[in-house]
């Protein structure tokens, strides 16, 4: 036997109505107009075939028939509720699968992981590297973490922080014979390189910066060349050179005291770090999770070390 098709969203408003005993009451809560409200409450009496309110002057007044109806409804919507809510908790017991940009991968997120399993050890993280924007509605990812511009039409895009460049090497080079107190002094030692961003051609490079710095007699194309600015870093570390390193990316280094910045020039990256995921799945619990987590992460961060995402854009 087909089921009876009810007026689901008049029966809604009925109820917010008979709770509230106010067409207009009804209408904030459900962000509507009172007259809309009015309207379908006046089309479930057509459909019962007999009214369920007295209208007043000073308000609304049930009848038994509405008493009753308010009464059914009420267990039922209590139950619409827990059952949306068992479905949502499922949700964030499951796999969270996330698409992240490589260098971020490495030198922020995997990092800090073990700070997200103490708060949330039901949510399961597994962890995808790529660079381009995936389509959600082919490929099996929750969200994304992105370098670009922000502009990415039909996502939920959320900003976490920017970038920016500066010169940066281990302390122990400082200690040989070779000075780096002044940019020119860059002429002695080997420029590390990172390629990651050849793509575009506003992208701060060696050259580039050298050139803001006033630098002389320093050959931006010698050096070693890496394809990642995580390689990069590391070779500074190790005291190979000195890298042109993402600030932001290597401030824990840098407080570690594994690199220093030796100048004061930063570089804006001219793109920035984002949470990207389907509008749809905004109100989804482990994704709400993971980005208030992603902006404590970043607010911690930027209160330990200012510099942290907001960078200087010198041209």
């Amino acid at each position: 036997m087909p089921r009876r098709i009810y007026p689901l969203n008049a029966l809604r408003v009925f109820e917010a109505s008979a709770r509230h005993l106010s067409f207009v009451k009804a209408a904030d809560e459900l962000s509507v107009t009172p007259a809309a409200v009015s309207h379908q409450v006046k089309k479930l009496e057509e459909f019962l075939g007999f009214p369920l309110f007295r209208r007043r002057t000073r308000g609304l007044v049930l009848v038994e028939s509405g008493q009753s109806l308010l009464s059914e409804l009420s267990d039922v919507f209590l139950q619409l509720d827990k059952a949306m809510e068992r479905v949502i908790d499922h949700d964030s017991r499951g796999t969270l699968t996330l698409s992240v940009a490589p260098t971020f991968a490495v030198m922020w997120l995997i990092p800090r992981l073990q700070r997200f399993y103490a708060l949330h050890p039901k949510i399961d993280v597994r962890i995808a590297t790529g660079l381009g924007l995936i389509d959600f509605q082919r490929d099996d990812y929750d969200a994304v973490i992105r370098l670009g511009n922000g502009h990415w039409p039909g996502l939920k895009v959320i900003k976490l922080f920017d970038e920016s460049v500066t010169p940066m090497c281990s302390p122990r080079l400082l200690e040989g014979s070779n000075p780096l107190d002044t940019p020119d002094d860059l002429r002695n030692h080997v420029l590390l390189h990172n390629h990651s961003m050849d793509y575009d051609s506003e992208a701060p490079t060696w050259e580039t910066w050298l050139k803001s710095a006033g630098a002389s007699g320093v050959d931006a194309s010698r050096g070693t060349h890496f394809s990642l600015p995580d390689h990069g870093l590391q070779a500074a570390i190790d005291g190979t050179g000195v890298v042109l390193g993402w600030r932001t990316l290597s401030a824990p280094d840098i407080a570690a005291g594994r690199v220093i910045a030796p100048f004061d020039l930063n570089l804006s990256l001219g793109n920035s770090f984002y949470l990207c995921y389907p509008e749809a799945q905004g109100q989804r619990k482990d994704i709400v999770i993971l980005r208030d987590w992603l902006e404590q992460e970043v607010l911690e961060q930027v209160n330990r070390q200012p510099f942290y995402g907001h960078p200087s854009k010198i041209t």
